[in-house]
């Protein structure tokens, strides 16, 4: 059944695409090598302590300390990363160490070699040291970085090479991982040619398909270019049916305004079900949210700044649920506006392209000089999203206002 919805707002947009944030990605063992940008299932555990010993966290020497005042101690043994101490020391005694090597028991602190001299008398290695240490100091303690049986990273984030690292670090080779989210990408219309080709009056190259390319380049998903679909009602019919059954998530821009020649919405009424959003959102007020046997579609407005802010904000976080991670916001930063407006309607949420600039020293927030949903100059000229609340009616120069940069939603 198509349905149409009043105008929601942004925060309802957000908690109605959050109820639909489901996996539907199944979990699969994956090499540390091919797990990076992947999502992962099951927690991490933590297999042994890290470090398994206490180690030195610098060349020097390790000192068990005496009773005494001493400053001056015999050098017992060597240690090297890799190898074990030969024996405890005694107070008193010091031992030549390297970085990484474990601590002898006994000693109390490890001193930089920088901080050291050595000398011998009578045959014996003796290190001078230059000044007092406390307890402790230079000694990296068993199990500080990792305990055994600890959960170090949580099911549902996106892999990056840190937790690669904190995995490999315990001696883990594979990782339960959801498989990539497959998402089907198609623009539609009759006035669309893919850049390359020779443009004709009326044609416009295809700018959404390499936008939605790019920002869902670092999302744990495979993309599957499904390249313009023709404003017929069959084109449409069959290419979503295929697409239905080789994708998780069918994305699109265009099509999504309820227009004479939007075949979309029809077709997704008859192969499944349908809902218009009117967002009271600029730009990016027409949004679409479908429903196929095993895929989920969502509809972006055609225009490039609209499709991107739908992506961004809307999309994303739903396209990264969808692939078994947490649905995310993006994050927000607050600077002083350089700008002003004023007279501004509430009870809608914007979205102006903005590029922070330093001026003596301060950081501040500056605008595209106009709001055009089709003009990717903005996005260009832009390092981020003013975000107008829907309660805002007018800024001042030197107000703090929510700003969203482009790396945060994958605009980079």
């Amino acid at each position: 059944m198509n349905t149409k919805t009043p105008s929601l707002s942004f925060d309802e947009a957000l908690s109605h695409l959050r109820d639909l944030g489901h996996c539907k990605v199944t979990a699969e063992e994956t090499s540390l090598y091919e797990a990076y940008g992947r999502v992962l299932a099951n927690d991490i555990i933590a297999t042994c302590d890290l470090p398994p010993l206490d180690n030195s966290a610098m060349d020097g020497y390790a000192i068990a300390q005496s009773a005494s005042e001493q400053t001056s101690f015999p050098v017992v043994m060597e240690v090297f990363a890799g190898s074990m101490p030969e024996a405890a020391l005694k107070p008193g005694e010091a031992a030549r160490i390297f970085t990484g090597a474990p601590v002898p028991e006994g000693a109390d602190f490890v001193v930089p070699q920088e901080d050291c001299s050595e000398s011998e008398s009578d045959g014996v290695r003796l290190v001078q040291l230059s000044r007092s240490y406390p307890t402790g100091c230079n000694i990296r303690r068993k199990g500080e970085d990792q305990t055994k049986g600890a959960p170090i990273v949580k099911a549902g984030t996106v892999l990056r090479p840190q937790e690669i690292a904190a995995a490999a670090s315990i001696g883990i080779g594979q990782l339960q991982t959801y498989r990539r989210l497959k998402v089907g990408v198609f623009s539609t219309g009759n006035e669309l040619i893919r850049p390359g080709t020779t443009r004709q009056d009326g044609q416009i190259f295809d700018t959404n398909h390499f936008l939605l390319r790019g920002m869902l380049v670092n999302l744990p998903v495979e993309l599957v270019d499904l390249g313009i679909l023709a404003d017929q009602r069959d084109v449409v019919e069959t290419a979503l049916e295929a697409a239905s059954k080789e994708c998780d998530v069918i994305l699109t821009s265009g099509g999504a305004g309820g227009g004479d020649k939007d075949f979309v919405s029809a077709t997704l009424s008859k192969l499944g079900k349908t809902t218009f959003w009117h967002l009271a959102v600029k730009p990016g007020r027409p949004f679409m949210v479908g429903e196929l046997p095993d895929c989920v579609f969502i509809g972006l407005p055609g225009n490039p700044v609209a499709a991107t802010v739908a992506f961004a904000f809307l999309a994303r976080p739903l396209i990264e649920a969808l692939a078994g991670a947490d649905f995310i916001e993006a994050l927000r930063q607050y600077i002083a506006a350089d700008f002003e407006i004023s007279g501004r309607k509430a009870g809608r949420r914007e979205f102006l392209r903005g590029r922070r600039v330093v001026e003596d020293g301060t950081l501040k927030l500056t605008k595209y000089h106009s709001d055009g949903s089709a003009l990717l100059s903005s996005l260009t000229f832009g390092d981020g999203f003013i975000e107008l609340t829907e309660d805002m009616t007018s800024v001042r120069k030197g107000d703090l206002v929510p700003f969203i940069s482009f790396d945060e939603i994958g605009l980079r």
